[in-house]
């Protein structure tokens, strides 16, 4: 395991680790704890930046840990046990809480432990954080295991709070960010999706997948999927996993399978969903300038795509996802890759 200074941010040493072996290497930064480079087989299949000050800048999510919650809180409104919590609403005329607000993509993390192929990161967020009740303490191990990346979570709050964490990485594997992602072919084990309102909150229905273009049970190229009638995805399937792996005593699922025609990413996850996102913002301006791209590339849109593990957005104010003092949140996700 390497460590380097990677720069200062509120005073703090931010500090980038890299773990390697002969299939793959994997860089992580204690900024967030992200997600930097993802290279199995000598590609970088991450979207992400040279330096910690674009990461600063970024508004795209790109490889964080997201957190307190993952994805929409409708109205920026957390209703729990019989209490409104203003949370930050940063979800631009939507007016939404997305993905935790400046949330724990934007602090700094404490280095736990570290390993020849894993470190973990801790991070305490403070009761009210982002309108968030109760002090939350949180872990987060990046084990890789050949060209297998392992996110293990862990998190126990001090009072009743919503826990809801995933990683957000933006995936090409042609490892070429300035090209789309139109030609990779994808493969979703989900029998239904989420159908969502104009705000991209969910309407409660959850309609089949059959005989429709949200259909990934079967290999489709993704570019074929789109078009006037569906110009992206950013849409949250309820898994129906095919097959299981074993990880720490866990059963994981999975969930779905992109491949390029050169490698193939698979996702096992505990969680009962996925998020499958085309990034159709990137490059339309909706997160203003985004920065350039590891080696200057230029973002564009549907230049990647995302497959973030992660319960059903809004669940958490119907009364899923909240856990209450000293109950413990664990969460694991393998992102695995092999060569065709």
């Amino acid at each position: 395991m390497e460590k380097k200074l990677f720069g200062m941010h509120d005073g703090k040493e931010i500090y980038l680790y890299t773990i390697k072996n002969e299939s793959c290497a994997v860089d992580i930064t204690n900024y967030g704890a992200t997600l930097v480079r993802f290279v199995p087989y000598g590609v970088d299949i991450v979207g992400g930046f040279d330096t910690l000050e674009k990461y600063i800048e970024d508004k795209s999510f790109q490889g964080v840990t997201v957190g307190r919650v993952c994805n929409r809180i409708e109205n920026a409104e957390l209703h729990l046990d019989g209490a409104i919590y203003m949370l930050t609403a940063n979800d631009g005329d939507r007016g939404n809480c997305l993905h935790g607000g400046a949330g724990f993509n934007r602090r700094v993390w404490d280095i736990e432990e570290a390993s020849e192929n894993s470190v973990s990161f801790t991070y305490c967020s403070p009761d009210g954080e982002e309108g968030f009740p109760s002090e939350l303490y949180t872990k987060v191990t990046y084990t890789l295991e050949g060209a297998d990346l392992i996110i293990d979570y862990f998190a126990r709050p001090e009072g009743t709070t919503p826990i809801a964490l995933t990683n957000h990485a933006f995936f090409n594997l042609h490892g070429d960010f300035s090209r789309t992602i139109f030609d990779h072919t994808a493969r979703i084990y989900a029998s239904s999706y989420t159908k969502v309102n104009e705000k991209l909150i969910p309407t409660g229905e959850h309609p089949a997948v059959v005989g429709t273009p949200f259909d990934f049970n079967e290999p489709h190229v993704i570019g074929s999927r789109l078009g006037e009638d569906l110009k992206s995805y950013d849409h949250n399937y309820i898994l129906s996993p095919r097959e299981h792996r074993v990880h720490s005593g866990k059963y994981l699922g999975l969930g779905a399978v992109v491949d390029n025609g050169n490698l193939e990413l698979s996702v096992y996850t505990d969680q009962p969903c996925v998020q499958f996102y085309t990034a159709g913002f990137l490059g339309s301006g909706k997160f203003g300038d985004a920065p350039a791209f590891k080696g200057g590339v230029t973002p564009v849109k549907y230049g990647a795509f995302c497959l973030e593990a992660q319960t059903e957005p809004n669940c958490v104010n119907h009364g899923q996802a909240i856990y209450d003092a000293g109950q413990v949140y664990t969460q694991t996700t393998i992102y695995s890759v092999k060569k065709i």
